[in-house]
């Protein structure tokens, strides 16, 4: 499957080299054995889903994504490496991975391709609500009270269902009477 043509220079359109310590390992190990990033993300698609494309192990190596833990199980099965100490060097490259994005953001506001986020735009403060009337709690009696009043009128049946039905009703009688 593999054949003794080495890897393709380096392009100049890239802007940034791995320089995380997940980056930096993956994009070693990968040259060194001159495996191409086509070949990685073909077995990421094959076992994690998503489309076979260079672009997933370029954001790996230039450290704008973070692999997940079955990306990382992948990427050390095709490279030879070590899954822990992969996982290891995720959790090293976290500050830088913020510290990129955060450099990657402000280019394209500075190129134009990208707005302002809207968490970023200072929010106005919330007009003030409108005070609210408050419930007359003293005149709807309470649940027990009101159980007291009607059993006065309708007593509670002895049977099981009638009285699931007549506490029922009380609840429905309880609840008007605290809506209106």
């Amino acid at each position: 499957m593999m054949t003794n043509r080495t890897l393709p220079a380096k392009r100049s359109n890239v802007k940034m080299d791995a320089t995380s310590p997940l980056g930096i390992a993956i994009r070693t190990a990968r040259i060194s054995k001159q495996i191409p990033q086509r070949v990685i993300a073909e077995a990421l698609a094959d076992r994690c889903g998503g489309e076979p494309t260079n672009v997933r192990v370029s954001g790996f190596e230039l450290s704008k994504k973070l692999p997940s833990d079955a990306e990382l199980m992948v990427i050390a099965q095709v490279l030879g490496l070590s899954v822990v100490s992969l996982r290891e060097k995720r959790e090293a490259s976290r500050e830088h991975y913020k510290a990129t994005t955060k450099v990657l953001y402000e280019d394209q506001l500075a190129r134009g391709n990208k707005q302002v986020g809207s968490r970023l735009k200072p929010r106005a403060a919330p007009a003030p609500a409108p005070p609210k009337a408050k419930a007359k709690l003293a005149s709807v009696p309470a649940l027990a009270d009101l159980v007291e009043q009607i059993d006065e009128i309708a007593p509670m049946p002895a049977d099981k269902a009638a009285r699931k039905r007549w506490f029922q009703c009380v609840s429905v009688l309880s609840r008007i009477g605290a809506a209106s």
